[in-house]
């Protein structure tokens, strides 16, 4: 082992976001180190990742590793929220997300770091981190009580709830307080086709429960309750699991037969934020800077995203450092939009629960969580990674293709009102700024959409008045997209203002 203590970047926390962002520094030949204490706090929880993290994986070059690691196949979710019949969503295609343990997860994610040339130093925790003109000086211990001095010019605290630094800057949300009950349950034979490969979801009058597999026949569920009400003293934790299982009407039955794997444990899930995400030298990854409710299978995603971007964010500092500001306002202004709108999204989740139960827990949640998400549009998942991001509504994207579809030709002009702003984007791995097609709907201008540059797209646009010849005009200017990306990006052009349909 080197006896190396001087790097580029130091990284605490050995989770999705802290190797992310290790992953993709070492990727792009810098000097990392990582940091990862004996016991990873999330070590017990077992998590759902969706298809479209695929694609994150895949950037980081990390994919083929969680493939063969032979995680369950994530296939869809079922719920039933508010007292309604069930809703399910089955992942199409022949690539499923992952259920994955997050000890398995982890081992996987941060072997891949080092085989990418990361320093690994496992078993380490960061007690002390103190920044000065010339860097950082971290003060790491050993389980042996080994101390190590460790320096670099940047630090990515991806220490999640712990938060080294983060908690320096976090604002919980004391409105509402939440402690998880989770319990592994195995059911010999496994659970039924109906539910095969499915993360289930189930609201009652005061709490929700979530079941992730990790078999055929083994279930991880996880029961939200308020933790102000929640008395640990001298209470079996799998005891209190099954009081609110009894609430259910559809999971309590399910888990009827099945065998508990261990006593269950409890942990706080209580949400917060930061005030400040990044600044020169430093960015808070994941759940250091920022925890949401996990209501839906985005959690491991999130984290990837924002590890992937606070890499990005030091990547750009460490190779061009006038542009460490923008960096880091990119980066800061990304981790808020994130957190603010899922919590919109939960809003819409906790007023449906709300008017069916008229319990104080889900009123509480909702009036919280609108206030904190503030004015917006829910977040589109696909948004949560930076590549191909766009603001533009979902629904807003489907009625302008509906409208292509309809027409018999494009018969495509220039938006009355796009003009051209310089703004901050990510290309290669990098922040750049970069000239964005901007509209009085969408001043902050848009520049790509699923990998198809919207300014090149509505240049040709008006020169062809059929789909299939502008998309071939295109991929013989700019490298070839795929024909549901651009007619993606085409009706986004078309929502946002950028093309307009020519009066004939």
């Amino acid at each position: 082992m080197s006896d190396r203590t001087s790097f580029e970047v130091i990284v605490l926390g050995g989770g999705p976001a802290g190797t992310a962002a290790a992953t993709l520094l070492a990727r792009r030949s810098h000097e990392v180190v990582l940091v990862r204490p004996p016991s990873p706090p999330a070590g017990q929880l077992a998590e759902s990742v969706p298809p479209s993290a695929r694609r994150l994986l895949s950037e980081l070059g990390v994919l083929d590793a969680v493939e063969a690691a032979g995680f369950y196949a994530n296939t869809g979710n079922t719920v039933w929220w508010a007292n309604a019949n069930a809703r399910g969503e089955r992942f199409g295609g022949n690539e499923p997300g992952f259920h994955v343990d997050r000890v398995g997860l982890e081992r996987v994610l941060v072997a891949a770091a080092e085989a990418c040339g990361v320093r690994l130093l496992l078993g380490m925790s960061a007690r002390s981190a103190v920044q000065s003109e010339h860097g950082w000086s971290v003060t790491c211990e050993g389980t042996d009580g080994e101390i190590l001095e460790l320096s670099a010019p940047w630090l990515i605290d991806a220490t999640g709830r712990h938060g080294l630094l983060a908690r320096e800057v976090r604002e919980p949300d004391r409105s509402t307080t939440t402690l998880a009950l989770v319990r592994r349950f195995r059911r010999p034979g496994g659970w039924g086709d109906d539910v095969l490969g499915q993360t289930l979801i189930e609201s009652y009058e005061d709490g929700w429960v979530w079941s992730v597999p990790l078999s055929a026949e083994i279930r991880c569920t996880t029961a939200m309750v308020d933790q102000r009400h929640a008395d640990l003293s001298g209470v079996h934790v799998g005891a209190m699991l099954d009081t609110e299982l009894a609430k259910t009407r559809h999971l309590g039955v399910l888990l009827e037969h099945a065998t508990p794997e261990d006593d269950g444990w409890a942990c706080p899930a209580s949400l917060y934020c930061a005030s400040q995400y990044a600044r020169p030298g430093l960015a808070l990854a994941g759940d250091a800077g920022s925890f949401i409710d996990p209501l839906s299978s985005y959690g491991v995603k999130k984290a990837l995203a924002s590890g992937w971007l606070a890499g990005v964010t030091a990547h750009t500092s460490l190779i061009d450092a006038p542009m460490t500001q923008v960096a880091v306002d990119f980066f800061d202004a990304r981790e808020r939009e994130v957190y603010r709108s899922y919590r919109r999204r939960a809003a819409e989740f906790f007023e449906e629960a709300a008017d069916a139960y008229e319990h104080a827990y889900w009123s509480t949640r909702a009036e919280a969580a609108r206030t904190a998400g503030g004015e917006g549009d829910g977040l589109d998942t696909d948004r949560l990674e930076a590549p191909g991001a766009s603001p533009v509504p979902e629904r807003d994207v489907r009625t302008a293709f509906e409208q292509i579809r309809a027409r018999g030709s494009l018969s495509a002009v220039r938006g009355s009102t796009v003009r051209t702003v310089e703004r901050a984007a990510i290309s290669h791995q990098r922040i750049v700024l970069e000239q964005h097609l901007a509209t009085d709907r969408h001043p902050e201008g848009i520049r790509f959409v699923r990998s198809v540059d919207l300014r090149t797209m509505s240049e040709l646009a008006p020169e062809h008045e059929q789909v299939p010849d502008l998309w071939s005009a295109y991929n013989g200017v700019e490298a070839p997209v795929p024909l549901p990306d651009f007619l993606t990006a085409l009706a986004t052009a078309f929502a946002a203002g950028m093309l307009e349909h020519r009066n004939d």
